[in-house]
């Protein structure tokens, strides 16, 4: 389609971008892939407005592409601007993160964002900080961007391994803090059968309860499978366990999960007061 016409190339796109069909999901995708990034930036504007649904079928792919086929700079800036407003009406869809992916690996785009970003309001500034912490959980890149934003990340120191605790338990956690990888920390539990996790249950509540420096986001990961594949042969006994622990024990547990994952400190929550 001619895109030399903002607004026929728009009213076409606004008759589709509901996706009901597959006439108008095939529709979308060519209106997306119409585009050669020498538009105006009203087009790349329109993107942003044209994500507006929770679940879209992988044809945002499209659109992901479409707009970062226009110059990177502009993108970057048209982005940071509209963050808060786009966190406010999609964030909640998890349909916001997606778009903004390529700036913390790029020195260039980052310094870019950081620019305009200064140009947020207090208001703006204090929700989107809020969402960039959020993000630097999953891509520690923008913990730096976040820096030069005047919110750094806290650090926390690795705590020593405990001396109360078997050998045997010394020795996996000396090896897994060796490794690297995102899910390292994973082959300390999950790695076995069904016997094993719950066998190292206690294990694993005495690990949630350190301090793991550098690999403090392990956390969100070494507690994944308790609601997933584990959740009915361990999630129960996890639950039991905890709630038998001292409670500075259970506050340190629940404070490192609140850091990498506030929706499960959440559910944490509410599940040991029903139990």
């Amino acid at each position: 389609m001619n895109t030399t016409n903002f607004e026929n190339w728009s009213n076409e796109l606004k008759k589709v971008w509901d996706l009901k069909t597959s006439d108008d999901c095939k529709k979308f995708s060519d209106l997306m892939y119409s585009l050669t990034g020498t538009e105006d930036s009203c087009y790349l504007n329109l993107l942003i407005d044209t994500v507006r649904l929770k679940d879209d079928f992988g044809l945002y792919e499209s659109l992901y592409n479409a707009m970062w086929t226009f110059p990177p700079k502009t993108v970057v800036q048209v982005l940071a601007k509209r963050l808060p407003a786009f966190h406010t009406r999609m964030g909640k869809q998890d349909q916001v993160f997606r778009f903004y992916m390529p700036i913390s690996t790029n020195a260039e785009l980052s310094s870019a964002f950081i620019k305009e970003a200064k140009h947020w309001s207090a208001s703006e500034k204090r929700k989107s900080l809020s969402v960039l912490k959020t993000w630097s959980i999953e891509d520690e890149k923008w913990e730096s961007i976040l820096a030069n934003l005047g919110k750094p990340v806290s650090k926390s120191k690795e705590d020593a391994i405990p001396e109360y605790w078997d050998e045997s338990w010394k020795i996996r956690l000396k090896e897994v803090r060796k490794n690297e990888g995102e899910f390292s920390f994973n082959d300390l539990f999950w790695k076995k059968g069904k016997k094993n996790w719950l066998e190292d249950l206690d294990f694993l509540l005495e690990v949630l309860s350190l301090n793991h420096g550098k690999n403090w986001r392990q956390v969100d990961n070494i507690t994944n499978p308790l609601w997933f594949y584990a959740k009915t042969k361990v999630y129960p006994t996890f639950i039991k366990k905890l709630k038998q622990l001292p409670v500075e024990n259970q506050d340190k547990i629940l404070e490192n999960i609140k850091r990498v994952n506030k929706r499960k400190h959440k559910f944490l929550l509410k599940e040991m007061s029903n139990s």
